[in-house]
């Protein structure tokens, strides 16, 4: 006669199930929310300078995963910031607008995590990077984030409060 399954291992299967289906869903919806709309026809909020986004969907939703992984204990899992500050927002955008990207990058390769400064490999450094820029606002495109754009800057998204604090540069 088989043996059943004991309470315990039941509930702890089904939690199992269910936080499996939770981080897919979470996923699924981040990347419906960084897809522009087809129905609409809208292409999403390009870059300043005119190029095609600064991520791919894909690489931001692989981001979220890895930031949970390896930041949120810090930083929580909604980027509003505990033991390490927010890194979503306006003080973020204060922070990090109007300088190179590779000085965020550089920042997060020698400092992050804070308990073992440069253990994050460079190529899941750049997934978090391509999260954080899409929850601050920057326009996903069809190039991965990487090495290539180090030298782009970090302009603050329209309608962000970095972004109106911003003072045009005089001709």
């Amino acid at each position: 006669m088989p043996r059943s399954s004991t309470p315990l291992t039941s509930r702890r299967t089904r939690l199992d199930i269910w936080l499996s289906f939770a981080a897919v869903l979470a996923v699924a919806v981040e990347l419906i929310a960084a897809t522009p709309s087809v129905a609409t026809g809208s292409t999403g909020t390009r870059a300043a300078d005119g190029s095609d986004g600064w991520y791919t969907p894909d690489q931001a939703a692989h981001g979220h995963i890895t930031f949970n992984s390896f930041c949120a204990e810090c930083h929580r899992p909604d980027l509003r910031g505990a033991l390490g500050p927010a890194l979503v927002g306006d003080a973020f955008l204060q922070t990090w607008a109007n300088r190179p990207l590779g000085d965020l990058f550089t920042f997060e390769h020698t400092k992050m995590p804070a308990n073992n400064p440069g253990s994050v490999p460079e190529d899941k450094l750049w997934t978090i990077t391509a999260y954080i820029l899409q929850k601050n606002g920057f326009p996903s495109g069809s190039t991965p984030l990487g090495a290539q754009a180090e030298g782009r800057v970090l302009l603050a998204p329209s309608g962000s409060q970095a972004a109106s604090n911003t003072v045009a540069p005089s001709r």
